[in-house]
């Protein structure tokens, strides 16, 4: 008998990979990175309140347009918000109905694009070099430091980041293989849409950025991505992307002037909005938010970077495999770094390329620098575990320190000085664990090293910060009164009938947890009107003076008025000197409650 095998085309022998049954073991780390993204992200979505900024905006706005029946117009407290898409809204609402209106539901579809970065990154990694480094760079994805907390918040940066690793794998994927090239390139457009459709423009900016970059240095990508520009793919992507824009213009006529102006220049120049003038944080704060949310590989790649830089990063022959994360890095945190706003969380959309680079320069540094990297991974733990021992004193030296002063403009650091020393004690079993963890499990690593099992020694220093990281997800959760309004939502819900009114002194931003929490609409008091509703004027009697605060506390209904702890005194001599009647009936945070009613 004469076996008979496959004449392998030109294509197929030059241009594509291998084309080999991928074996049990690339199954099976797959399936194990999968479970653990699912373990850790979406197991834990209903893990704590929602907290004020972004999760309130968008999971309040999602559950008025349930409420209202309206798919279109994301609203927050009845204020029409466009600032951003709508994908994100929807894929809460579809949450929503399933199953039900709660903290996971909102929370789901941010944890689910967290674990199909990881599996994107997983692949990407494979097409690149093998499914070993995919599983390392997944891995260490999912061990960042800020991937434990910032992927969990309800915003369109973690779900971005997913669109973002898709478009770049069908870009890949058509780049390496002929075959069904148009059916990937099309993948790219329709995950560009979508990124677009979620963030704004820049889901396809970055993307084109990315690869026109990587197009510059290598004549084999100019001529295969040059099939991206085909006029299919291009009226896909307007099919996706326009229709919303179109409709928002259409009953908005201010909403492309503002989207121009505020949230696309804005964002180059440093303001948030055309009322704002914030630039976010400075540069040094910029790079040290950086450092803290990629550890623990900040510190264990530090040494090859340092003394072994020209082994780790090849200068002198960069390859594709090379170059497409590094390229994709330096899109995205490059402008960041020097242009617009400074905000940590923006340059998530780049973490997926971060980490497949540090699998890469993992493999290459010397062994005593991975040795080194290993050893400043157990110091942190150890300094981690002895700080357990001083954290009420420490934070408070640190919240007055220059830090806190620069950035008490910030809800946030506020919120962090005003925290007694019961809540500060929270953080010690959060870290002795993570200190103990990443001490033991460093050690585990250092041996590996000198094992020279060095892949064995990066999964044990990933799976180091996995007690840390469920630590601070649990502490997160403890501290969310000084972050949200929920506890203030479920005080007044019982207590407003159908004549009780609530009123909130401070920015919507400030108070959006009580727009998912609070079962009525609420009032702003002594706020700017354009400044908190830019676009459309249907919302003008969402703000109050104080002289219309003081006429609704004379009437006969209930008026609960919710202000900062720094503002008590002003309102309690304001009302006791008019009315003679003055309640401060709870307080949660930073924040009090003051009624007419007892």
């Amino acid at each position: 008998m004469i076996a008979s095998s496959r004449t392998l085309s030109i294509e197929e022998t030059f241009l594509e990979p291998p084309a080999l049954t991928p074996p049990p073991t690339r199954h099976a780390l797959f399936i194990i990175l999968i479970a653990l993204a699912t373990l850790l992200h979406v197991a834990t979505v209903g893990s704590g309140d929602l907290y004020s900024q972004t999760e309130g905006q968008y999971a309040g706005a999602a559950r008025e347009m349930v409420e209202a029946h309206h798919w279109l117009l994301p609203t927050n407290d009845g204020i029409p918000r466009l600032q951003k898409p709508p994908l994100l809204y929807w894929l809460i609402i579809f949450s929503f109905k399933v199953f039900g209106v709660n903290v996971a539901a909102a929370r789901l579809p941010v944890a689910l694009g967290a674990v199909a970065s990881v599996a994107l990154i997983f692949l990407i990694g494979e097409k690149l070099t093998n499914y070993w480094h995919g599983f390392l760079a997944g891995l260490i994805y999912l061990s960042f430091c800020g991937t434990f907390l910032l992927a969990r918040i309800v915003m369109p940066e973690p779900l971005v980041s997913a669109l973002i690793a898709g478009a770049i794998l069908c870009g890949l994927c058509g780049y390496q293989r002929r075959r069904h090239r148009r059916g990937w390139f099309a993948g790219f457009w329709i995950c560009s849409a979508l990124a677009c459709l979620t963030k704004g423009l820049l889901g396809i900016v970055y993307l084109a950025a990315v690869f026109v970059l990587i197009s510059v240095f290598y004549r084999e990508a100019r001529m295969r991505f040059r099939a991206l520009l085909r006029w299919e793919y291009l009226l896909i992507f307007c099919l996706i992307v326009a229709p919303w824009h179109i409709w928002a213009q259409w009953h908005f006529p201010d909403y492309f002037r503002y989207l121009i102006s505020s949230e696309w220049l804005g964002h180059l120049s440093g303001l948030t909005d055309a009322t704002h003038d914030f630039k976010g944080m400075a540069t040094y704060q910029f790079l040290a938010m950086h450092f803290a949310w990629w550890f623990p590989w900040s510190i264990a790649l530090l040494p090859g970077l340092i003394f072994a830089w020209r082994r780790v990063m090849r200068p002198r022959e960069v390859e594709f495999s090379d170059a497409l994360p590094l390229c994709w890095m330096g899109v995205v945190f490059v402008p960041l770094l020097f242009l617009g706003q400074r905000q940590d969380y923006y340059s998530m959309s780049m973490w997926g390329a971060l980490a497949l680079w540090a699998a890469v320069a993992w493999d290459r540094m010397p062994v005593r620098f991975r040795a080194a990297g290993a050893i400043a991974v157990g110091v942190m733990g150890m300094l981690s575990a002895g700080l357990a021992l001083f954290v009420p004193n420490a934070a408070a030296h640190a919240l007055n320190g220059h830090w806190g002063a620069m950035d008490a403009r910030w809800t946030a650091w506020k919120a962090l000085h005003d925290m007694p020393v019961s809540t500060w004690l929270l953080f010690r079993p959060i870290l002795t664990i993570t200190g103990i963890s990443l001490t033991s499990l460093s050690l585990v690593a250092l041996y590996l090293i000198f094992k020279q099992r060095e892949t064995l020694a990066a999964i044990a220093l990933a799976l180091a910060m996995i007690p840390g990281g469920l630590s601070m997800m649990e502490g997160v959760a403890r501290t969310a009164p000084y972050f949200s309004l929920a506890d203030v939502g479920r005080f007044l819900n019982p207590r407003l009938d159908g004549s009780g009114e609530t009123v909130f002194e401070g920015p919507l931003d400030d108070g959006s947890s009580l727009i998912f929490y609070l079962n009525r609409k609420f009032f702003l008091v002594n706020q700017n009107r354009q400044k908190e509703a830019p676009i459309g004027t249907t919302s003008s009697d969402r703000f109050l003076t104080e002289d219309a605060v003081l006429e609704k506390w004379d009437g006969n209904g209930a008026v609960y008025l919710i202000v900062e702890q720094g503002r008590v005194g002003y309102w309690k001599a304001l009302l006791t000197e008019r009315f003679h009647v003055y309640h401060q009936v709870t307080a949660s945070g930073t924040y009090v409650v003051l009624s007419n009613q007892s």
